[in-house]
């Protein structure tokens, strides 16, 4: 791009949402509601916007073929930016239609010019009638997984951060007010399920299905689109492979949708696919900004761009991809996105880093057990990527994804929890892999036999593992929607399953400022280990963090009230079994007060109940308890 087009797009631009900005300030200014006004000076806009930009900024003549469509859906992806924008300014943070709309000025025009620049006025006319093969499969698999999973429980992670994003939105402070190890992406790419769900009266949990089938349907039409210029496939296979590709994203993510490692292939997919072309190419920095935000979800992901530069430097032999275009993209992005936490949530790296750093070992897990997990798809996979490599064609293409699972292994032992759900990125890239192999095949050799029964191994496992399932939130759910009118609950727990997806099936807010009390086991099992009287400071350190754990569950315990407190018996991740919770809430001199407010209730195997004296019970609903009976 010129500096002299850069100047014409940006008057353009500017002018455009001048017209956008002062439609929508008057329609406000009218009583119109918010997301309306914006919507009509969004509609206001875009004509002028596509007439501007295609006759003076590009020099095109507008099109109702390819670039029409192309237009179209950058135009939605606009709208949907500014709408949310819109929300979560004015009628979340409540700062007002004109703070709104100056966030949007700043946000619409950048992603307006990223989609215009490498997708939609690309200047080439050759380029063919829009892909509709591609959009039609992407749209199936979008929709397929949005209908499959509504209405049912969602995972643990993406339950706190649906619940911990709203109290957010509401106020609370981002690692001051909420106590989360991970970084504050995972916040923000939970906004857009939000504002799905307010925007369309629906649950949270089916808002965060609905953005997650929107992202798909967006990462397989662009990825179908690079596919289509780097491969040129016949039309039934070109098919196959979007399908494939859809599978690899939803499959080995199947008992945990919407966790952050799917996150990371869905976003990813696009400049994944754009490596089986040439270095570079166009759209090449557009792709890789989009797979930088996947991988600023968590530093072990800073993997996968570090694999494709090693393969492609053991491939060209040079020293050159280093400073590609898409790694300078990856840099960019990621020091900008550690500048802006350490700017704006300046707590992430002076508090909850360092007590992370003492504490988080305690969710490790021993290496056997963290093979043992993966065994049977690491056979698989390894099995897969040997058999591949005794055809040259089918390895040459299919390469860059064996270099992103083994980037995805990587990822799932660097972590060193055992989490199921870590192998995500490693499974998916390699199915993905083993399609390549398979539909780019001459013909139906033993090689490409051999990769479909890996395929066929790998889905059937995908599939025998189901849909997400928590016996535990379930049955504390179960008991909380005894309590007649129940506004919270919080469990006592090292483990987020049993707390965030209970409060969300209940119908209830969680008390608690933490996803669970993920501070306490690190702190204990490190104390125990101490000589304390040889390093009293670690000691010290350990103590405090374990306190302030307890020093802020009572502090919600007493802002909020819940009517349902649950004491977990076998919480996990401890060096000894049978944390004893209660004796441990002890060391504040507040506990007895608060606990005394509440009465035992239900027993079960794992969890004692505890109902607050003054919450009523639906009739019909009894105490039950099983071995043993609930402390006093």
């Amino acid at each position: 791009m010129t500096m002299q087009q850069l100047l014409r797009f940006g008057g353009v631009g500017v002018l455009a949402t001048v017209v956008h900005v002062l439609v929508a300030l008057t329609a406000s200014g009218a009583g119109v509601a918010p997301l309306a006004a914006n919507f009509s000076g969004f509609g206001t806009a875009l004509c002028f916007s596509y007439l501007g930009h295609a006759r003076f900024t590009f020099g095109t003549v507008p099109r109702f073929g390819a670039e029409a469509g192309r237009f179209a859906v950058t135009a939605l992806m606009g709208l949907c930016a500014s709408s949310l924008t819109v929300w979560a300014v004015d009628m979340r943070l409540g700062l007002g239609m004109g703070a709104a709309m100056a966030a949007v000025a700043l946000i619409v025009p950048a992603a307006t010019y990223i989609g215009l620049r490498f997708w939609v006025f690309t200047g080439d006319a050759a380029r063919g009638p829009t892909d509709g093969a591609g959009l039609a499969v992407a749209a199936s698999v979008a929709l397929a997984v949005t209908a499959f999973f509504w209405g049912r429980m969602i995972n643990h992670d993406t339950a706190w951060y649906l619940l911990a994003t709203r109290d957010w939105l509401a106020g609370a402070g981002l690692y001051t007010d909420l106590s989360e190890v991970n970084p504050p992406l995972n916040f923000y790419l939970t906004l857009p399920a939000l504002g799905l769900a307010d925007l369309f009266a629906i649950s949270d949990t089916n808002g965060q299905y609905l953005a997650l089938g929107l992202v798909i349907f967006a990462s397989l039409a662009w990825s179908s689109a690079v596919l289509r210029d780097a491969l040129a496939l016949p039309v039934p296979r070109h098919i196959l492979l979007v399908a494939g590709l859809g599978m690899a994203m939803v499959l080995p993510a199947l008992n945990n949708i919407g966790q952050r490692e799917q996150i990371l292939v869905i976003l990813a997919m696009p400049w994944a696919v754009g490596q089986l072309g040439a270095a570079g190419g166009r759209g090449a920095v557009a792709r890789a900004a989009l797979a930088a935000v996947g991988v600023c979800l968590k530093p072990h992901f800073l993997l996968l761009p570090l694999c494709i530069t090693l393969w492609r430097v053991a491939t060209t032999r040079s020293l050159r991809p280093v400073l590609s275009a898409e790694n300078l993209t990856f840099v960019a992005i990621g020091a900008a996105y550690v500048g802006y936490v350490a700017l704006i949530h300046p707590a992430y790296f002076t508090d909850i880093v360092p007590m992370a750093r003492e504490v988080y070992g305690a969710y490790g897990a021993p290496m056997v057990l963290v093979v043992g997990v993966i065994l049977l798809r690491g056979v698989i996979l390894s099995s897969a990527a040997l058999i591949t490599s005794r055809s040259p064609e089918a390895m040459r293409l299919s390469a860059p994804f064996w270099a992103l699972s083994a980037a995805g292994l990587g990822v799932y032992l660097a972590q060193g929890t055992g989490f199921g759900y870590h192998t995500i990125p490693f499974v998916a890239f390699g199915m993905v892999a083993c399609f390549l192999a398979v539909i780019t095949a001459v013909r139906l050799n033993v090689v490409a036999i051999a990769l479909l029964v890996a395929l066929a191994l790998l889905s059937t496992e995908a599939l025998r593992r189901g849909p997400y399932r928590n016996p535990d939130a379930i049955r504390i759910a179960e008991e909380a929607r005894k309590i007649v009118d129940i506004t919270s609950l919080i469990v006592l727990t090292t483990g987020v399953h049993a707390g965030p997806p209970a409060a969300i099936a209940a119908g209830a807010d969680w008390a608690s400022s933490y996803s669970s009390n993920w501070l306490v086991p690190g702190a204990i099992n490190r104390l125990a280990r101490t000589d304390c009287e040889a390093v009293p400071d670690v000691c010290a350190r350990l103590r405090a963090i374990a306190a302030r754990n307890r020093t802020d569950t009572l502090d919600d315990i007493e802002a909020r009230a819940p009517e349902l407190l649950v004491i977990d018996r076998r919480s996990g991740y401890f060096d000894r079994p049978g944390f004893d919770w209660i004796s441990f809430m002890a060391g504040d001199p507040r506990w007895a007060g608060l606990f005394s407010a509440y009465d035992p209730w239900q027993n079960t195997e794992r969890f004692w109940f505890y109902i607050r004296r003054r919450a009523v019970i639906h009739t019909g609903a009894t105490a039950s308890s099983s071995r043993g009976v609930p402390p006093q």
